[in-house]
């Protein structure tokens, strides 16, 4: 029997990440696998490899751990990115690293692809923590494609999850926040069930 399950992705730092946002975005790990869905991230670290951390420590889970992994920016298409520190992508928590000859992210995004395009296209829903430029980039994408802005912000595949004033007030405008992964789990499964999913799972 053919069963599609959802992916959700989650954004965030991919820069070395305190303790408080570690544990968070492995509860945002956690709570994807709870709900029988698939993980997807950027591949790297930071809130990256945390929440990959979070998802794959769920035993009783149906999806993968994906990565999409872009080149590295200054080498040839099948060098894979590296972090700050030179370790390559993918992180150790990834199942299915995805390799891509693009860049992680592009300066004209609305006219060259990158590796960010992937992630926000391949995510039926997203949750996003704390980050930097890479971040607010796959956050623009995010509300410009997919008739995002045609639909009401709750009914937006994006929730914003963590200290809210480390999002942009654009972004805080655009998309629904959450203070708990709870409350990220409970508008992830609107969303999906709103998309055709049946998503009964949670933490």
């Amino acid at each position: 029997m053919l069963r599609r399950l959802p992916i959700v992705a989650v954004f965030g730092q991919g820069t070395p990440i305190d303790d408080d946002l570690a544990r968070l975005a492995r509860a945002a790990g956690a709570t994807v696998a709870r709900l029988d869905a698939h993980l997807l991230t950027g591949g790297g670290y930071g809130v990256m490899e945390a929440a990959s951390e979070g998802f794959v420590a769920v035993a009783e889970r149906a999806g993968f751990c994906i990565g999409i992994i872009p080149r590295h920016p200054d080498g040839p298409f099948d060098r894979p990115h590296c972090n700050d520190e030179g370790r390559p992508y993918p992180n150790r928590f990834v199942e299915i690293p995805i390799m891509t000859p693009l860049p992680p992210r592009v300066k004209n995004w609305r006219s060259m692809p990158g590796r960010n395009h992937i992630n926000v296209f391949s995510a039926d829903a997203i949750i996003a923590l704390p980050g930097n430029s890479g971040t607010r980039n796959e956050l623009d994408m995010s509300a410009e494609y997919l008739g995002e802005r045609t639909r009401p912000r709750e009914a937006r595949r994006v929730t914003l999850l963590g200290p809210i004033e480390r999002f942009t007030e654009e972004h805080r405008a655009l998309f629904v926040h959450a203070s708990t992964p709870e409350e990220a789990a409970a508008h992830v499964r609107r969303v999906l069930n709103a998309r055709g999913f049946r998503v009964e799972g949670g933490p």
